[in-house]
């Protein structure tokens, strides 16, 4: 399934952690470990993660913990590559990709990785986003075997043929509408989102236009597996009920003659000057306005990240978060006042806020709202107890991720795809616990400026 980013952040806040550039990194112990791998041990706030890991030598690196308490394993594979890789004209292909690995390949038949999976009790799924395509499993400890033949075997032999191109490009096209041009303020928030990145790989929704669609051909399709679905441009996990030195025996037996790709440049972050950005757009689908706000702000891995998912926590986070309280509560404003969370990207990164207005109120009047308590907070600061309680917030949600053997394996391998870092979820919770009250005011008046951007989406007459 695609992530549908712009209906998920009108829903929940994005819970992200960076690193300040003046804290302490948790601490961490890597030592050889059994079977020729590496064994990497973090701890941070009581919470403790062992991860071993080992490289094959087309490039595949992969991370195992072992946890026998249930059995059964997550396993996660993640590749490089999302919408913001797609070249000009051909938008939608990471996710249409997505759909495609589902269809075949050599020795397994359409729709048999589902009946598989599916057939011994497991659950699976994947997204895609602009900066990443993720395939998941979770499965009784013995289909070890089955997963990885399953997996291995797809990214070997992939069938790509026009019917099951056009298939599957047909199937994308009934999601686009289903999920973007059919639901209230969804395409709205979309088309404003990429347009606020435009001349970057950000600048195009993560489903792609039903033109550019229409226009691609198998070989384009064929070209993009070539590059992108290579060992050497992912990352597994594996998480559960299983032993390391069997994993990686098995690992080098199902994808050890899978051939390396080309080396790809590393990814530039995206231009985040601000400038002021005002729309207002009619949607047939809306019965009632959502007024958003909103800032460019930084990528997923400069140093004033923390302090800004914190700031924006006590903004809008919970009934008692500043704006939220006086919009819903003190002047009876709006509805519900939502964090629509960082937009954009790894490496394009902004912080939006939306609301839904009570019958005469103006947007005017609830910007003057929100300019008001962002004032305050750039004036005065923001007292300790308000930031530990956004602190405790985060730790919560981080702690609860990592809570199963399925969200344990997400976080590694994204923190190992994208910061070289298995334990970069530890270093991220130790480092956000470090930003103090200084940083958020400092934060606040650096990026929390009046160029903010603006959108107004009103139901259509």
């Amino acid at each position: 399934m695609l992530w549908n980013f712009p209906t998920q952040l009108l829903l929940a806040a994005s819970v992200g952690l960076a690193a300040p550039a003046n804290a302490e990194a948790p601490k961490a112990t890597t030592a050889a470990a059994p079977s020729g791998t590496a064994k990497t041990t973090g701890s941070a706030l009581g919470v403790e993660l062992t991860v071993e890991s080992f490289t094959l030598d087309n490039g595949l690196r992969v991370y195992v913990v072992e946890d026998h308490s249930v059995p059964a394993f997550a396993m996660h594979t993640a590749f490089e590559v999302g919408s913001q890789d797609e070249e000009d004209g051909r938008s939608g292909f990471a996710h249409l990709f997505e759909h495609m690995m589902f269809k075949g390949s050599e020795n397994v038949p359409d729709g048999g990785y589902f009946k598989n999976v599916l057939g011994v009790g497991g659950v699976m799924n994947a997204f895609t986003s602009a900066d990443v395509t993720q395939y998941f499993a979770v499965l009784p400890s013995h289909y070890l075997d089955m997963i990885l033949w399953l997996e291995s075997d797809r990214l070997r032999s992939l069938v790509i043929t026009d019917e099951n191109f056009e298939n599957q490009r047909s199937a994308v096209k009934e999601e686009r509408a289903m999920r973007y041009e059919n639901q209230p303020y969804a395409q709205a928030l979309a088309e404003f989102r990429t347009s606020l990145w435009g001349g970057t790989g950000y600048g195009h929704t993560t489903i792609g236009s039903q033109a550019d669609l229409t226009a691609a051909g198998t070989a384009d399709v064929q070209a993009f597996f070539d590059k992108y679905y290579v060992p050497n441009n992912a990352v597994i996990t594996i998480v559960g009920d299983v032993e390391v030195a069997e994993v990686k025996t098995k690992i080098e037996k199902f994808y050890g003659d899978i051939p390396k790709g080309e080396t790809r440049a590393d990814r530039k972050n995206a231009d985040h000057t601000q400038k002021a950005v005002e729309k207002r757009t009619e949607d047939p689908y809306a019965r009632q306005p959502l007024y958003v706000v909103g800032w460019k702000t930084v990528p997923y891995d400069h140093p004033d990240r923390p302090a800004l998912e914190l700031l924006m926590s006590m903004l809008l986070r919970g009934e008692s978060a500043r704006i939220t309280k006086v919009l819903t509560d003190d002047k009876k404003m709006v509805v519900a006042a939502l964090p629509m969370g960082t937009a954009g990207g790894r490496n394009a990164g902004s912080e939006m806020a939306g609301f839904i207005p009570l019958p005469g109120n103006s947007f005017a009047d609830i910007q003057a709202v929100v300019k008001e308590e962002v004032a305050k907070v750039k004036k005065k600061g923001v007292s300790s107890r308000d930031l530990t309680k956004a602190k405790n917030r985060a730790t919560v949600d981080t702690v609860g991720a990592l809570a199963t053997n399925n969200g344990r394996a997400f976080q590694i391998v994204q923190g190992a795809l994208f910061h070289d870092d298995p334990l970069f979820v530890l270093r991220d919770l130790e480092l956000t616990q470090a930003v103090t009250s200084k940083d958020i005011k400092r934060v606040a008046n650096t990026y929390l400026g009046d160029d903010w951007f603006t959108l107004e989406i009103v139901p259509k007459p």
